[in-house]
């Protein structure tokens, strides 16, 4: 399966004219709204709708990636972050 993220950036005008905190804010409120999606027991926690769960997550993952436009994400930023998830996957995180 292939996904595309990079069609996120197509909806950065759903933050237009939101400052960062009132971005960071939207980003709150979606990881609440996930969240909601899990039920959580003493002895378990488990999806209770996995198309609102999925939902859900996709509005997470495109508020977040509306903050980081907007505060000025570059490619170097993304570059940096590609090269620390590679030396944990060959490092920290190696089988």
């Amino acid at each position: 399966m292939e996904i595309d993220f990079n069609k996120l950036a197509n909806y950065k005008s759903l933050a237009y004219g939101a400052s960062n905190i009132a971005q960071l804010g939207k980003v709150k409120e979606e990881y609440k709204e996930l969240l909601a999606e899990v039920r959580e027991t003493s002895t378990f926690s488990y999806v209770k709708d996995r198309d609102k769960f999925i939902a859900e997550g996709l509005d997470l993952i495109t508020a977040t990636v509306n903050l980081l436009l907007i505060s000025g994400l570059t490619e170097q930023d993304f570059k940096k972050h590609i090269a620390k998830l590679e030396s944990y996957k060959n490092g920290k995180y190696k089988k």
